[in-house]
């Protein structure tokens, strides 16, 4: 993919040390916004690359600032080339939130079903995240939701069907390149087909090779064939491909599968090797080495600083010079090929890349604002609810309790870091479309209070609104919720209608009127009151 690059790449590593040959393999992780915590990795190890998070910057001005001064200390090497700097903007999980531009996320995308929406709003994660100074945005999410209640893909899946996920990813991909930056399809070779999470466990998928073509690989032969620039791995085992390893220690799935069968020539990044998935299961310098040996390209290890864990730099020294023994004492002859392949691809596709640019922000949010548009969807009103008609009075209620709220943001900085919920956001927009006296809004303990004093006399109609979030190794809680939703079915059966701002799952299980947003985000909660409105 690289190779018109090889020969300037195998000169630039011919001058290294061993010690900066392996540092260029790895892809770490350090708390804060001073960039002077990596000085130690990029000057003395020759570091590969950062993943970094809301916890490293908030605004695009304490991002330029960051990755420049990274930058800076890069350029004092010799023979130096740049960091690879990736971030999670996937929409359903992002950063530089809420300055940055996240639109609805990938399901959302995927029920507007408009490959052409898709690729503009990649290209405004590509354009957006080139301004702030990062060069590599680590999606699309290439996973098939084939089990919907999946606590941590969900809304981050384009959907559940293996060919429309197809079309979207190879969009998405597309759409990255046009907005300038690389881009990485994950988590191969599929975590949709599981309710576990690497977070915490290895999962299993216990499919033959041809099912897995059919379904999970689908996306991912779709976004190489338009040109993904990197692939992450994923910490789950296939055991009718390799009953050992699971997906990033296996050759038979890395050099195998995405190597030869799929004709991937890029670059393969692990998920991070610090979650549960690896860290409960293996020694962390067994499992880097046989992830290498299997085909691994660049190694993540984006959790040690997780919760601000002091040791998180000794951890990750320790790894580097564990490493260095092990190739300095021969046992790690893939070094120099693995090593000349990744300096190929940034030589290609970083180095050139053009940064800290201006872009235009209200185009942004009108891209923004019709894909949010485009994917709300009326999936069951028999009795014609909606639009709210003129004079009808009208009850929003906040099923989730204000408590569960709790861990929606979180100090790693990962995830929808969204530190507004998506009711507030309904309830501000459809604020702005109802007469005052027509409306009242209820937060959970209220609405329980209304219930057993007003609801068997009122003739308003009942807007229950339902929120999920894909949160990294946490789950966010719905038991109240659906609690509350089955409580007003029961309560008030002829006038109740569901606002899912989340996927539409679970109105599969349930034969109450329902409106879907597939999405959390402010846009598709705001877009979700117009719809209730009649405004569109």
């Amino acid at each position: 993919m690289f190779e018109a690059y090889r020969v300037q790449a195998a000169q630039i590593v011919a001058n290294w040390s061993v010690v900066e040959k392996v540092g260029q393999l790895f892809i770490l992780a350090f708390p804060g916004k001073n960039a002077e915590a990596a000085r130690i990795l990029i000057e003395q190890y020759n570091l590969g690359g950062c993943y970094l998070s809301q916890d490293n910057a908030e605004t695009f001005a304490e991002a330029r600032q960051l990755t420049r001064a990274m930058a800076a200390m890069v350029q004092q090497r010799e023979h130096h080339v740049p960091l690879l700097l990736g971030v999670d903007q996937e929409g359903a999980w992002s950063v530089l939130t809420p300055a940055s531009t996240t639109g609805p996320g990938n399901l959302a995308l995927g029920a507007a079903n408009q490959t052409k929406l898709t690729s503009a709003m990649y290209a405004v994660f590509g354009e957006q995240m080139r301004s702030a100074g990062f060069n590599c945005v680590l999606g699309p999410c290439s996973d098939v939701n084939l089990k919907p209640n999946s606590p941590i893909i969900d809304t981050r899946a384009f959907g559940e069907v293996p060919t429309h996920v197809a079309a979207h990813v190879a969009a998405a991909v597309q759409g990255g390149h046009q907005g300038g930056i690389t881009v990485c399809a994950k988590h191969f070779p599929g975590h949709g087909d599981t309710t576990g999470d690497t977070h915490r466990e290895i999962p299993v998928v216990d499919k033959s090779f041809e099912q897995l073509m059919q379904q999970d690989l689908l996306p991912f032969k779709a976004a190489v064939d338009a040109g993904v620039d990197l692939v992450m791995t994923s910490h789950i085992r296939y055991p009718q491909l390799d009953a050992a390893h699971p997906a990033t220690l296996s050759a038979p799935i890395l050099r195998g599968v995405l190597r030869e069968t799929l004709g991937f020539g890029g670059i393969v990044i692990s998920d991070s090797m610090n979650m549960g998935a690896i860290r409960r299961n293996y020694a962390p310098v067994d499992a880097a080495l046989l992830a290498f040996k299997a085909g691994i390209d660049m190694m993540m290890l984006s959790e040690e600083h997780y919760d601000h864990h002091t040791a998180y730099l000794d951890n990750q020294l320790a790894m580097l010079d564990a490493i260095v023994a092990e190739a300095s004492a021969g046992r790690f002859p893939e070094l120099d090929s693995i090593v000349s392949r990744v300096v190929a691809f940034k030589l290609a596709r970083l180095q050139p890349m053009a940064l800290f640019q201006d872009f235009n922000l209200v185009a942004h949010l009108e891209i923004e604002k019709q894909a949010a548009q485009a994917a709300v969807k009326i999936l069951r009103d028999p009795a014609r609810l909606l639009p709210i008609q003129a004079e009808q009075q009208v009850v929003v209620i906040q099923t989730t309790p204000l408590a569960d709220y709790a861990n929606l943001m979180n100090l790693r900085g990962i995830g929808p870091n969204q530190a507004i919920s998506a009711f507030d956001y309904f309830a501000a927009e459809i604020s702005l479309h109802l007469e005052v006296d027509r409306l009242l809004i209820l937060d959970h303990d209220a609405a329980q209070a209304w219930l057993l004093n007003q609801a068997s006399s009122s003739t308003a109609l009942v807007l229950a609104v339902t929120e999920n979030y894909p949160l990294p190794g946490e789950d966010f809680q719905q038991a109240a919720s659906r609690e509350l939703v089955d409580t007003l079915r029961r309560t008030v059966p002829q006038r109740l209608l569901v606002v899912g701002l989340r996927s539409g799952y679970e109105a599969m299980n349930s034969d109450v009127p329902y409106l879907c947003a597939y999405s959390s985000r402010e846009c598709s909660a705001r877009a979700a009151a117009r719809v209730c409105a009649g405004e569109l």
